[in-house]
């Protein structure tokens, strides 16, 4: 089977959805699929509209299937329908970014969405993300959910030397700096909450959104000194070295279409503090977790004192967080499913 996958941006980037491609492709590619991935503009949307005319000349017949990434909408809504006619399209839905946008949901949002929606077969990360869907019309019997694995990282993973130390008392939180993923609440509530001597990392891209990195950039300033540390983008064998001196895991994100680093985390055996939004409840179940009201900096502030002043209890939930990890699926798994409904679409 030769697939060809359309998406949008810089695919080299260490985010989720990127990271999901990656993952899956090359087990697809092992498995004997070929994988043609296409990127035609970058991931904004007046990009993706300036080259859309562009794809006219894709001959979509060159190809077994199509995989298109949802968040290539702007780029591929023209063609859809037409493409559909002629080889079997699949949508990927990481998140609709009518949903997942800061800004609410606009009539442009959902034209430009709805030829996905009537793809021969939709993936998306999660249950939240199947509900999604069904609300806007999607049949379930045309939804496949595959959610991102947790293993990424566990063959770096060697365990700490005998007798080490993981003082001071650390934080850890990874996700590129834009308003949905909470950086800013996370600042200001570590500056209110943190004990004396503790640390707060923050790894990921910083340079995203200029304006929101100036306003974070300001508040870690007025944090207690040195109590924040921020890395930026790091190696896989760097991440895994945060994880494992890391004490827990935060990430106060207002949206999130699966949230593979909370898996990642549960796997370094991390208890995590994050808010109640989408499907990260379901993703870190209720042990391993302590989740707040989104925006609500003041439960915020109370859960990272609880936690960072309680070892007894991160002690507790760092246990119940590698019992849940068991319960996710690997990237193994995600494979599998991705591929079967690989397959489904091409029997329809």
């Amino acid at each position: 089977m030769h697939v060809a996958c359309l998406t949008v941006g810089d695919t080299q980037r260490m985010t989720g959805g990127y990271l999901y491609h990656r993952e899956i492709f090359a087990r697809l590619q092992k498995g004997g699929v070929t994988i043609t991935e296409l990127v035609p503009s970058g991931a904004d949307l007046a990009a993706q509209l300036i080259a859309a005319p562009k794809l006219g000349g894709f001959d979509p017949t060159a190809y077994d299937l199509l995989l298109i990434d949802a968040l290539a909408r702007g780029l591929c809504a023209h063609w859809a329908d037409r493409w559909r006619a002629v080889r079997p399209l699949v949508a990927l839905v990481h998140e609709l970014p009518s949903v997942a946008g800061a800004e609410g949901v606009s009539v442009g949002d959902l034209e430009l969405e709805a030829p996905l929606l009537r793809a021969d077969w939709l993936i998306t990360v999660s249950e939240h993300g199947r509900h999604i869907l069904e609300d806007r019309g999607v049949a379930p019997e045309r939804i496949t959910v595959a959610p991102g694995g947790y293993d990424r990282l566990t063959s770096l993973a060697a365990p700490p030397a005998e007798g080490s130390s993981k003082h001071p008392l650390t934080a850890l939180c990874v996700a590129q700096w834009i308003p949905r993923k909470g950086i800013l609440d996370l600042v200001r509530a570590w500056s209110q909450a943190a004990p004396e001597g503790a640390r707060l990392e923050l790894i990921g891209e910083t340079d995203v959104d200029p304006g929101y990195t100036r306003t974070v950039q300001a508040a870690i300033a007025r944090a207690p000194t040195d109590s924040i540390v921020v890395h930026g983008p790091i190696s896989d064998d760097e991440l895994v070295a945060a994880y494992r001196r890391a004490d827990l895991f935060v990430l106060p994100s207002r949206y999130e279409g699966y949230g593979l680093v909370f898996a990642e985390a549960l796997a370094h055996g991390l208890p995590i503090i994050a808010y109640a939004v989408g499907p990260v409840p379901s993703l870190v179940g209720p042990e391993a977790a302590i989740l707040t009201a989104p925006g609500n900096l003041t439960h915020l502030v109370a859960a990272l004192r609880q936690l960072l002043n309680d070892p007894a209890q991160r002690t507790q939930m760092a246990a119940a967080a590698r019992t849940r990890v068991a319960q996710l699926p690997t990237w193994d798994d995600t494979a599998a499913q991705v591929l079967d409904a690989l397959h489904a679409a091409r029997q329809r």
